[in-house]
């Protein structure tokens, strides 16, 4: 097949931090998908996503667009991205722009899950300054940013115990991110984060464990950018934990209309109930290093047979909607 790589291309924005070892991650990612679709007999033509991608697509007619674009600018234009694709009816991995939109905005995605019964910590959305903030949310919180990607916005003082950080944080947020803040009840225990692979059958992957240094560590953009944690793949976890765990994932997965693959991050309470912090429609896949990959191994599926699988899915959906 003719297959159109369609790929992020980072610019510096002036209320992001600029993430040279993400920019990194995004080369690496790129060469890595390339590699291995030729190493399965694919062709394949490499295309920045930029406001003359369709254009492009159309003279290019490649039988898939394997999508690995977090937005033109932004992360927030994630999900036109999708849509963008959608327009040309030509297949693409990935979810579509509705579930784009409705993982990014977080706060969206926890409503779903809320209405379905799926746990999530309780949580609101402050989205001018002066705004009060509820009474029912308990100690500690965590604030960060209504719509981003990569930890970003989260740093070291985004936990708070007490209302006037929480204010405090949500305005700097509202001011330095020009978007709401999500203030969620903070839960403590241990991390992971899920792949899930495939449409009819989905498969969950093995778990990925964050370990943290401290007890109730979390992943500050500092954190993340530097590769300051540990990942465990595969975890130590007992087997009624671990189906518990799977059939929440597997939920949130099919709840939200995720297609072909994603990564649903889970934090523990003390009481090891599993609640669902956020699903990524378009997780990291850059051989040896992102969580998704390193699961899929753990599961038997080699790199180049993970991207193949997730072509295939693709390929078979859009095949099946055209009937």
């Amino acid at each position: 097949m003719k297959i159109a790589l369609v790929y992020t291309v980072e610019e510096k924005r002036q209320y992001r931090p600029h993430n040279q070892h993400g920019v990194t991650q995004l080369q690496g990612t790129n060469h890595n998908i390339c590699q291995a679709l030729r190493g399965k007999g694919h062709e394949v033509i490499s295309l920045p996503a930029d406001y003359s991608m369709m254009q492009k697509l159309q003279q290019i007619k490649p039988d898939c667009i394997f999508n690995n674009c977090t937005g033109i600018h932004d992360k927030s234009s994630q999900p036109q991205i999708a849509g963008m694709l959608e327009l040309l009816n030509i297949p693409f991995t990935g979810s579509c722009q509705l579930v784009h939109n409705l993982a990014l905005y977080k706060p969206l995605a926890k409503l779903i899950f809320q209405s379905q019964g799926l746990p999530t910590p309780k949580f609101q959305v402050i989205k001018h300054s002066g705004e009060e903030l509820n009474n029912d949310l308990q100690y500690p919180l965590i604030v960060k940013p209504e719509h981003e990607g990569s930890s970003i916005g989260i740093s070291n003082d985004s936990i708070v115990y007490n209302e006037s950080d929480c204010i405090t944080k949500a305005n700097y947020i509202i001011n330095n991110y020009q978007q709401p803040a999500l203030v969620e009840e903070f839960v403590i225990g241990r991390e992971f984060t899920v792949g899930v692979l495939g449409n009819e059958n989905p498969q969950v992957l093995p778990f990925v464990e964050i370990a943290f240094k401290s007890k109730g560590g979390f992943y500050s953009h500092n954190v993340k950018s530097l590769d300051g944690v540990e990942t465990i793949c595969p975890t130590n976890v007992g087997e009624s934990l671990k189906k518990n765990i799977a059939s929440v994932v597997l939920n949130a997965y099919k709840t939200l209309g995720c297609c072909d693959y994603a990564r649903i991050d889970i934090r523990l309470t003390k009481n090891e109930q599993p609640k669902i912090i956020e699903v990524n429609t378009l997780p990291g896949l850059q051989k040896g290093y992102s969580d998704f990959p390193k699961a899929a191994l753990e599961a038997g599926i080699c790199y180049e047979d993970m991207i193949e699988r997730i072509v295939e899915s693709c390929i078979i959906r859009f095949n099946k909607r055209r009937n």
